[in-house]
């Protein structure tokens, strides 16, 4: 096997670190709804729970059809978006071997959820952040949260928002949602109340998502199948939570892992006070903060 080589731009002293992501081709799909609602969320993640007061933001889109829902990353699409233009002008072959990178983006949600209403399942699409490993899928059903009912209202971009709360893998949330939008939907996994949520609110300040848009537009809602679906692993979410902790605990040896072969380099501060590539040792360790916004 042709060895390759990887350049990770450690860029914490800056600002963020800039996490290389698995891409996929979206000109390839088949559409499996059209969306009735178009749902744009503010999504903040902190990263570090030692450092609770540093926050990631990026911005998630809910599209909500008859039978089926897609809740996505903007950044992760407009990587993607990037990628596929990119196979277009340098042709397939190029584009396996690239080295990728979504850059100081300032956070990026990784999960891609796909809510079946028929057969009230869920399929979470999960992408671990390197080239060359598998995108990860797995299934659960819709009803697992078990929701309490609160006292309080608010209004949320005009609309008239009820609470309610629940205990879901570790942390308690807080609700609002509206029934003048008859979608018993959500950010993320969440769904199951008596209209669309707007926020949810995790009680560390940890996570948070806030709708900042919506709208009544049909779009196709699609599920990509192109040449890459052959590195699609079907999984349980137990699996996936593993993979994370490896990836979390020993960035370098996770790669190493998933690149047979590989040269890693990272960029340091020679004597003369510039920044340049040096090959990692062997040895070496580099670990992640790890928050996870499922805890169990």
């Amino acid at each position: 096997m042709q060895k390759q080589t990887c350049f990770l731009l450690l860029l914490l002293a800056i600002s963020r670190l800039a996490f290389s992501q698995n891409p996929i081709n979206i000109d390839e799909y088949k559409v499996i709804d059209q969306s009735r609602f178009i749902i744009t969320y503010e999504a903040m993640m902190t990263d570090d729970s030692l450092k609770p007061t540093e926050h990631n933001y990026d911005r998630l889109v809910l599209m909500v059809g008859d039978s089926i829902s897609r809740c996505y990353s903007n950044t992760m699409y407009r990587y993607d978006s990037a990628y596929t233009e990119w196979c277009v002008h340098k042709g397939r072959d190029a584009c396996q071997n690239m080295s990728h990178f979504v850059g100081d983006s300032g956070g990026v949600w990784n999960p891609d959820v796909y809510k079946y209403f028929g057969s009230k399942r869920m399929t979470a699409m999960h992408r671990m952040g390197e080239a060359r490993v598998p995108i990860f899928l797995y299934d659960e059903p819709l009803d697992l949260m078990d929701w309490k009912m609160s006292f309080g209202t608010k209004e949320i971009l005009g609309y008239p928002c009820f609470k309610a709360e629940c205990d879901f893998r570790g942390r308690h949330w807080t609700a609002w949602y509206t029934m003048l939008i008859p979608v018993q939907d959500g950010p993320w996994k969440f769904c199951g109340l008596p209209g669309l949520i707007l926020e949810m609110e995790e009680s560390r300040g940890h996570y948070a998502f806030r709708c900042i848009g919506i709208e009544t537009q049909k779009r196709p809602i699609v599920w990509f199948d192109g040449p890459r679906f052959e590195d699609y692993q079907r999984c349980i979410r137990a699996d996936v939570m593993k993979q994370e902790e490896d990836y979390h605990a020993d960035w370098y040896a996770y790669i190493r892992m998933a690149n047979p072969g590989i040269k890693l380099y990272v960029a340091k501060t020679d004597a003369s006070g510039k920044r340049r590539p040096v090959e990692a040792p062997a040895d070496e360790k580099k670990v992640l903060p790890y928050n996870p916004v499922e805890l169990e």
